[in-house]
């Protein structure tokens, strides 16, 4: 050899090979690295010259025994110090390549020699692998599954409410007069088990259980029941008994197509989502800014129901299309109006196009804007409805919104319109005629603000206005007179990576479309747990 192997291995195991990236050898002194690759030429390490003492080392090394590593960026670091555990892993990757290829006598006997010196660190080594692996064997032994993830949502939250003076439910007839609410505490845990069989498909199964909790907004019967969800929290009136909350299967035939189907499941899980008001766990708790509610009925979305739903993203661009059909009864032979089953009432189909994309120098910058049409049959009522769901983002800040208009026909039983929410009750106006039917129109919107990490990474500030339920039909003293109007804001603060912690406050004016109904005023803390 052209050097002493020892002074091979001082002047030129700055290496680290493969052994290194394990954290069971690294001491605690020891820098973070990234992997290194094998060296097969000198000049691929750009720091080395010839006129460094060691270049005939490193030479012999490289390409004599072929155990020379350097970073990934091309260096050596060839006067960095040098740990004791690094020496000997070092040492051992060349005996390996020694005893494999080729070696004379005195260069055993040299590495013999420095192997009995490093014995004591060899062993260590050794014996955190083997305990390693040990516990490798342990974990994948006792583990729930090698194909499913399990995860967890659980929301806690305590609400006061009350209104001035009153306020009508017309559902029950009661009314709520200035005081006659009590404080409530609501609970929702969603388990979510996600499978995967091939890597591109995922089956989703969620078991849901609750308290049954009711909001103020929900006492009054304000977006509980109809095509219409004109407020309640969204995480309200979970049962007290584990649920099947979804069943959802979805594969990828093609690298840009995602197919999906399943017994239950929810439209706004496919279409009409938004980066601020999607998630009633972490953003708006109130139903009606969650989800338009002519494009996404929540007469179909609230109890959810079988169906297909298909995912075209052409070429992985800006563009998706969406689409999804779900029917609320597909379950029952006999449903509402017309039999129920797979395409009774109450379904939906909703088609969806949408364009998204970031810009400018800043990545947090982006704008999505959704293009939606559904066809709906839900209480008796049909519909043909278009909207626009929109967001922009400019770093921290953000804007948002939903707008839709429906082309309504109201099917009459001799006595009341049933499925419209405020209106489910004879309010004097809406009867028609058994077997007769009213033509209408309805609007609905809503627009916010939001801003990002305000006093910490994670958390989020919003706020929102809209009403659910502008329409045509005939008004009276007290009855369709007026327009709801909502509004809420929420400051959502993360404790940790896990729990979050977020007071809100949500009011309404003109309750069920009625000039008569005082404002109504609630406030929330929620707290939301995720693992």
């Amino acid at each position: 050899m052209q050097k002493s192997l020892i002074k091979i291995m001082v002047g030129a195991l700055g290496i680290h090979v493969a052994l290194m990236s394990s954290a069971a050898v690294a001491e605690p002194q020891m820098p973070a690295r990234a992997s290194m690759g094998q060296v097969t030429s000198v000049s691929q390490l750009s720091d080395v010259r010839p006129t460094d003492w060691a270049y005939q080392a490193l030479v012999s090394l490289v390409e004599k025994y072929g155990c020379i590593a350097g970073y990934p960026d091309g260096s050596f670091r060839g006067n960095r110090a040098l740990t004791r555990f690094e020496m000997a892993a070092a040492l051992n990757a060349c005996l390996d390549v020694v005893s494999d290829r080729f070696a004379t006598k005195e260069d055993l006997a040299k590495l013999e020699r420095l192997m009995n010196e490093f014995a004591a660190e060899l062993a260590t080594l050794r014996g955190r692998v083997d305990n390693l692996e040990a516990r490798t064997a342990n974990l994948e032994a006792t583990q729930f599954s090698t194909t499913t993830q399990l995860s967890v949502d659980a929301v806690m939250a305590f609400q006061a409410g009350g209104n001035t003076r009153q306020v009508l439910d017309p559902v029950s007839g009661n009314t709520f007069t200035g005081g006659s609410y009590n404080p409530t505490v609501i609970s929702r845990v969603e388990m979510n088990l996600n499978t995967s069989f091939r890597g591109t498909d995922l089956l989703t199964t969620t078991l849901e259980v609750g308290n049954n909790g009711l909001d103020t907004f929900g006492a009054t019967g304000i977006g509980t029941s109809g095509l219409i969800a004109g407020g309640s929290v969204d995480y309200a009136g979970g049962e007290s008994s584990v649920n099947l909350f979804r069943l959802f299967y979805s594969f990828k035939p093609t690298e840009d197509l995602t197919i999906g189907v399943g017994p239950q499941f929810y439209p706004s899980d496919i279409v009409d989502t938004n980066s601020y008001a999607n998630d009633s766990f972490r953003d708006f708790s109130s139903n009606f800014f969650i989800n338009n509610p002519l494009i996404v009925p929540y007469a179909v979305n609230d109890p959810g129901g079988a169906g297909v739903s298909i995912e075209w993203k052409p070429g992985g661009g800006f563009f998706t299309l969406r689409g999804v059909y779900v029917a609320a009864e597909a379950g029952a032979p006999t449903g509402v109006a017309t039999g129920g089953g797979l395409f009774g009432d109450p379904y939906q189909g909703t088609v969806e196009l949408e364009f998204a994309r970031t810009f400018g120098a800043n990545e947090r910058n982006n704008f999505a804007v959704r293009l939606q049409y559904t066809n709906s049959s839900s209480g008796n009522i049909s519909q043909n409805a278009g909207g626009i769901n929109v967001e922009l983002t400019l770093g921290k800040f953000g804007l948002f919104g939903r707008y839709a208009y429906s082309d309504m026909k109201l099917y009459g039983d001799g006595a009341t319109i049933n499925g419209l929410g405020p209106f489910a009750v004879d309010p004097g106006v809406f009867v028609i005629p058994a077997g007769g039917r009213v033509n209408t129109t309805a609007q609905t919107w809503m627009a916010g603000l939001a801003y990002r990490d305000l006093l910490a990474d994670g958390s989020l500030l919003a706020a929102a206005v809209g009403q659910p339920f502008i329409n045509s039909l005939g008004s009276a003293p007290g009855i369709n007179d007026s327009t709801q109007t909502n509004y809420e804001l929420f400051f959502r603060y993360p404790l940790s990576d896990n729990i979050s912690i977020t007071p809100v406050f949500m009011a309404i004016t003109n309750a069920n479309n009625s000039a008569t109904n005082s404002p109504i005023f609630q406030g929330l803390i929620r707290t939301t747990f995720s693992f």
